[in-house]
């Protein structure tokens, strides 16, 4: 489900131009050509973001490199979506519109090949340049960073490049703020009804429950964050039993000292 940290990594890139290429010796079968990329953030604090279940940059990042290479998302061979946690490729591959069984890793996916700040992406450079010798036109790669915040997609091709290609700003942040949704305003202390809008729980090294936390809306629409009680097994059960979708569930928060506390209703 995650990124696996205890793997030593180390990758090399040379790029240069297709006149050093071919002086160099390389084979023309063998080069592989870099089109344009585009890259856009969210927010550095999740709260402030208008919903967990979407990236306006991801969508930007992912569909302006496809543009701007004349590209759709059906004419790529090969697909390289970052996967250190499971929601990060499946949000690039809604956005690009690919089946769930769509192969999406060239290097083998972050679970079995290395780790967050692990270099993971020169990899995944590596291997699509390998790849494409091997079969195929287009490779996409799109690499994300934070907490689902940076996002930066890029095309490799056996198709040469126009002249004048490069350098290239690859900044399409306007874009992205252009598709953001308003962000609810966060409060720090609330007790009432509310409504799951996202969830997690977190686990000791043992596998035992340290407790859940729960972002929730009011009936009002504003934002809140509360804590689900370890021995709270009810609601624990509720979030983690896969039997009915939690989110948008309904609910309670008291204010316990300095803390909210959800219930589920």
């Amino acid at each position: 489900m995650v990124a696996n940290a205890s793997v030593n990594q180390g990758a090399g890139v040379i790029v240069t131009s297709l006149s050093i290429a071919l002086k160099a010796g390389i084979p023309d079968d063998q080069i592989i050509f870099i089109g344009p990329g585009g890259a856009a953030h969210e927010d550095e604090n999740p709260l402030h973001r208008a919903d967990f279940a979407s990236s306006p940059s991801a969508q930007v990042s992912i569909r302006r490199t496809l543009s701007l290479n004349g590209l759709l998302a059906k004419d790529i061979d090969h697909f390289e979506l970052y996967s250190c946690f499971p929601s990060v490729p499946k949000m690039a591959r809604r956005i690009l519109g690919l089946p769930a069984n769509a192969a999406m890793t060239v290097v083998g996916g972050l679970t079995f090949g290395g780790g967050p700040i692990g270099n993971y992406m020169t990899h995944a450079a590596a291997c699509m340049v390998d790849t494409l010798r091997l079969s195929g036109t287009h490779g996409l790669i799109f690499a994300n960073g934070g907490y689902g915040t940076h996002n930066h997609t890029i095309l490799f091709t056996r198709q040469p490049q126009k002249t004048g290609t490069f350098p290239q700003d690859f900044d399409y942040q306007s874009e992205a703020e252009d598709l953001r949704g308003s962000v609810p305003v966060t409060l720090e202390v609330y007790s009432g009804p509310a409504k799951i809008e996202t969830y997690t729980v977190f686990y000791d090294r043992m596998g035992a429950v340290r407790h859940g936390i729960v972002i929730a809306r009011t009936p009002s629409g504003q934002r809140t964050v509360a804590k689900v009680m370890s021995e709270d097994m009810e609601c624990i059960s509720a979030l983690t039993s896969g039997s009915a979708e939690p989110v948008g569930r309904t609910g309670s928060i008291r204010r316990d000292g300095d803390i909210n506390i959800w219930h589920s209703t």
